[in-house]
């Protein structure tokens, strides 16, 4: 089944991270953490095998309780963009994900799916409209799929879960936010999100073409010397292995060549800002 946490749930909670840790993450036996992997997307790509997905592509609705049928796809991920994220966590082969934003459930099948092929890892989804937008239907889709196990779900606002996340001492090697896209919620959820992930961890914010998301991510790219701005594809060559940092591959872009998704490393843990620092973006 699918460990959940509603708001108001207490720290304490059987389905707190600390116990699913010392539990292997829910039914599955635990994994020994190996270390983090930053190694390059494969040139031949994997299909995503997986029925469920594949069905919701094809017919592109969901049926809701009250009979309406509604489309998959907005407010789910393309294919495109699923399935880049499917090839990066299956490169980065991570232990720990999280994702703000469920929905119908593409991501998280994108991100489970990879996750059950390199045969470690866990997801974190916080949403707080599953059942009551969505009707319960992302959470069926992954149970379908038989990637229950592979994911914990907390049923309540980001603002609200990340900070106590913090507080249990989580880190985090990927996180993809796709949650209301407005400017200062996107901002509110980084600040969050910078304080989970691990050096050298990587953050995907959906939607980038979206004004309140992309000047979120102009802030992060200008303000943020913690964090690198690496949704352009490197430069080639020589030129590429004598820069800093490690390849990440480009997230998809549109028709004028813009990214569809914005992509953050982290570069360093500490943010050695001064207290009147700010650069106009």
């Amino acid at each position: 089944m699918i460990c959940t946490k509603t708001r108001g749930t207490p720290q304490h909670d059987i389905f707190s991270f600390r116990r699913l840790a010392a539990t292997g993450y829910g039914r599955r036996p635990a994994i020994t953490p190996r270390p983090f992997s930053s190694r390059p997307i494969r040139s031949k790509r994997e299909r995503v095998v997986n029925p469920v997905l594949e069905r919701l592509y094809r017919d592109n609705f969901v049926v809701h309780k009250n009979g309406r049928r509604k489309p998959v796809c907005p407010p789910g991920l393309t294919l495109e963009r699923g399935d880049y994220l499917f090839q990066l966590v299956r490169a980065r082969r991570p232990t720990l994900t999280l994702e703000i934003g469920f929905a119908y459930g593409i991501s998280t099948l994108h991100i489970a799916e990879a996750l059950r092929r390199n045969g470690r890892g866990h997801h974190i989804v916080i949403d707080p409209h599953q059942r009551t937008r969505f009707d319960g239907l992302g959470l069926e889709h992954v149970k379908e799929a038989g990637l229950s196990s592979w994911i914990t779900f907390h049923e309540e606002a980001a603002e609200l879960c990340l900070p106590r996340l913090v507080q249990e001492g989580l880190r985090l090697d990927l996180a993809f936010d796709d949650s209301g896209h407005l400017f200062d919620h996107v901002i509110t959820e980084f600040v969050f999100l910078a304080q989970l992930l691990r050096t050298g961890g990587v953050l995907v914010v959906d939607d980038a073409g979206l004004p309140g998301v992309g000047r979120a991510c102009d802030f992060v790219a200008a303000n943020r010397p913690d964090f690198e701005d690496v949704s352009v594809a490197p430069a080639p060559g020589l030129l590429r292995r004598l820069l800093p940092g490690e390849s990440l591959p480009p997230p998809p872009v549109n028709a004028r060549g813009k990214p569809r998704m914005r992509l953050f490393r982290k570069a360093r843990d500490d943010d050695p800002r001064d207290w009147s620092d700010y650069k106009p973006f």
